[in-house]
């Protein structure tokens, strides 16, 4: 049945590619923004020491990180101790402040790259899964972008009051819907 259809022609299909590719531009767009906004974000939360790594920083278990397997071995501790690091600890706090929810992924962000790379701290205002392997906002999709803007409370002074207004999660804010309409596309 599918070789009877002409993608270029169904109308659906060339929606959604239309789709696909303003929702790429849009992120190309929003890039260079995140990009500068996140090096605002680490001068704001600071810096770290570069030497702990995120498993070490926050105890084992923590809710919505650690993942048990069999026995009481958690795999994403790999049984490594608490470190405990003032310097790394305060940048985590303050990682925490800034979220919108108040629950950083952790398990998307490696610790010690926070000193020099703002993309790390971007990445904890990530959705949960499948960001840990995304090395810059430029590899990231608009999924991760928009999560970033909308989840990091810091973008509330860049942006316009219109765009979040009301502010997050309200399904009214204009860029909540952009969020949710994306979401939707992909399925």
């Amino acid at each position: 049945m599918a070789a009877d259809t002409n993608i270029f022609t169904d109308k659906q299909t060339n929606n959604w590619f239309k789709a696909c590719i303003a929702l790429n531009l849009t992120k190309d767009g929003l890039t260079d923004f995140v990009v500068t906004e996140l090096l605002n974000v680490q001068t704001k939360v600071g810096r770290s020491c570069g030497q702990c790594f995120i498993q070490n920083l926050i105890p084992c278990p923590t809710h919505y990180v650690c993942k048990k397997r069999k026995g009481n071995n958690c795999s994403f501790h790999n049984s490594q101790q608490r470190k405990s690091c003032q310097t790394c600890d305060k940048v985590k706090q303050d990682i925490t402040l800034l979220h919108r929810f108040i629950r950083p992924s952790w398990e998307n962000t490696k610790a010690e790259l926070w000193a020099t790379n703002p993309w790390e701290i971007g990445k904890c205002y990530l959705p949960p899964d499948g960001y840990s392997s995304v090395s810059s906002v430029q590899e990231s999709d608009f999924n991760g972008v928009v999560s970033v803007v909308l989840n990091c409370k810091h973008f509330e002074t860049c942006l316009s009051v219109a765009c979040l207004s009301p502010p997050p999660p309200d399904k009214k804010c204009p860029l909540e819907k952009v969020f949710l309409k994306y979401t939707s596309l992909m399925g």
